[in-house]
């Protein structure tokens, strides 16, 4: 598999899910670049001019809402 786009592994999950803050940090590491792309907002200037930016208060909050479902994920074992 090429690595550029590997997927978090299993046992990043489940450390992750057991509280483990370096593991934690790592799927927010390697979801940042879409995290960044949802807080997205547009900025006006005080000529109107348009610009895109990322919103670092929204991408807080989804970083603290991904951080508190990692915590209540739960996995089954078989």
């Amino acid at each position: 598999m090429n690595e550029a786009f590997a997927l978090p592994s299993f046992y990043l999950i489940s450390s992750a899910a057991d509280g483990s803050e370096r593991s934690i940090e790592k799927l927010l590491q390697f979801y940042d670049p879409y995290i960044s792309k949802c807080s997205l907002r547009p900025l006006y200037d005080e000529y109107g001019n348009v610009y895109i930016a990322v919103d670092m208060e929204l991408k807080g909050r989804i970083r603290e809402a991904i951080i508190k479902m990692i915590y209540e994920f739960e996995i089954e074992a078989s």
